[in-house]
């Protein structure tokens, strides 16, 4: 009776396939690539024909790579929760605590500029995704962790006041005064700063 016997892969094989290997991952991250461009552009809800078309790739490549759209819309979501988690980091040049809450609404101010295309696009799909709802769910605990860091210990135990910090100081609060209200960048800034202010201890 013969038995087989493994033999190593030659120089050629391993070769092949680590070329397969870099095409698959060169190949996902355009169709990634192409989702983002689409969404930084306003579309909220690019379909898969869409991103095939910006990718340059078949409808079957995209779905080789991702099994669905939602499967395509995490990865995107994902993304968006690791620029928002850079907020914990978030360094101030002021040792006063109200000073750093103001300082804090203009860093917040830019990343959530920078995001907001993804924020309106995880908003529509949240109610298919059980991830996206979860990841959006987590980014208000996050908000909630740093104020507490933030803040003094009193108005952290003054639950309205809190609360209503952390909405003035959400992104759909900044996504309202953009995009609804129309106010700029600047003006933008200055409401959310106005209304923190109101909202502290005389």
């Amino acid at each position: 009776m013969s038995t087989k016997t493994n033999t190593p892969a030659t120089a050629d094989e391993s070769g092949a396939q680590d070329g397969r290997r870099n095409r698959t991952v060169a190949t996902r991250k355009r169709i990634v690539k192409a989702l983002t461009e689409l969404i930084r552009e306003g579309q909220v809800a690019p379909t898969a024909e869409d991103v095939s078309v910006r990718a340059n790739v078949g409808l079957r490549t995209v779905f080789r790579h991702f099994d669905d759209m939602e499967t395509l819309y995490r990865e995107i979501n994902n993304e968006l929760q690791g620029t928002v988690q850079s907020m914990v980091h978030m360094e101030f040049e002021s040792a006063d605590w109200q000073e750093r809450l103001l300082e804090g609404i203009r860093v917040r101010a830019r990343l959530y500029e920078s995001i907001t295309p993804f924020f309106r696009s995880a908003q529509v799909h949240r109610h298919k995704s059980n991830v996206i709802d979860a990841n959006i769910r987590d980014g208000v605990g996050l908000e909630r962790a740093i104020l507490k860091k933030l803040l003094p210990k009193e108005i952290v135990a003054d639950r309205p006041r809190f609360e209503a910090l952390i909405m003035v100081l959400s992104p759909e609060a900044w996504v309202r005064l953009r995009q609804e209200q129309g106010l700029s960048f600047s003006a933008a800034i200055a409401a959310i700063q106005m209304v923190a202010k109101r909202l502290l201890p005389a």
